[in-house]
């Protein structure tokens, strides 16, 4: 019984000290200046919005300078929220290390489509939905959304959660628009074909291919998968019978059905 006492008032010493030297080295490693400051950004999808050198800028402007200098818990959370305050900004994690670095691990959002609105606004969408602003440094080669497109711009809204708006059909077409533009975005074939989304004031869609030789009448986004099958069936099997400029029109409402006309 002794022993085991002596075991568990010898561990608890040891977790004490522990717990003693880490709170010092925290504390030590606070009042240590900062030695480098260093920022990684990343782009799955190869757009980059804003670089490195960007970002350093705007936190020098807002905050001073970060190498040198001391690096308080407050200090570390005003870099946060600066950095995510950035609407390309998908996920940035920004901590200290153990030789008195700072550094910034930053995700850039992936654009899924360039959206025109009807109140002539024009915004980014990335492949989750959330609405980003356009970039005066970089472009993205994306499909463009037009038409009757009334989701008005926001940060960080997401077009697929649209509660403010009270028109439900409204919010059923951009909903929908996501899920057409997410299935030719994850598809190679189509990603490499459909250059425009045009959305009808009736909630059906449109969309025209890169060569825009003819216009193809979706409808609505339902049955995504077997339309877009037999339209590759057609593409694969029937257009280069009679060539791509044959047809003017592809509509592809009617089951297991194409429907073209000049």
């Amino acid at each position: 019984m002794i022993r085991k006492i002596i075991h568990i008032a010898g561990v608890s010493l040891v977790l004490v000290a522990l717990g003693m030297l880490l709170s010092f080295s925290v504390s030590n490693n606070m009042q240590t200046v900062c030695t480098h400051f260093e920022i990684k950004v990343r782009s799955q999808s190869g757009n980059y919005f804003m670089h490195a050198g960007d970002f350093r800028t705007l936190i020098v402007k807002d905050i001073d300078t970060i190498e040198g200098r001391h690096i308080s818990p407050e200090k570390l959370q005003t870099v946060h929220t600066l950095i995510h305050s950035m609407p390309f900004v998908k996920h940035a994690n920004i901590y200290r290390t153990i030789n008195n670095e700072l550094r910034a691990d930053i995700r850039l959002r992936d654009p899924l489509m360039r959206v025109i609105n009807r109140h002539n606004q024009s915004y980014y969408v990335d492949t989750q939905g959330y609405m980003f602003p356009l970039s005066g440094t970089h472009t993205a080669r994306v499909m463009i959304v037009s038409g009757h497109v009334g989701a008005v711009y926001e940060a960080g809204k997401n077009i697929r959660n649209l509660d403010e708006d009270k028109d439900q059909k409204h919010r059923d077409t951009m909903n929908d628009l996501f899920l057409l533009a997410s299935y030719i975005h994850h598809d190679p074939f189509w990603r490499a074909l459909i250059d425009h989304i045009a959305i009808l004031e009736n909630g059906k869609f449109e969309m025209i291919p890169k060569n825009g030789v003819h216009i193809i009448e979706f409808g609505y986004a339902d049955n995504i998968v077997d339309k877009f099958n037999k339209l590759r069936f057609f593409y694969v099997n029937g257009l280069p019978e009679i060539g791509w400029h044959y047809y003017n029109r592809i509509n592809l409402e009617f089951n297991q059905q194409v429907i073209c006309s000049k």
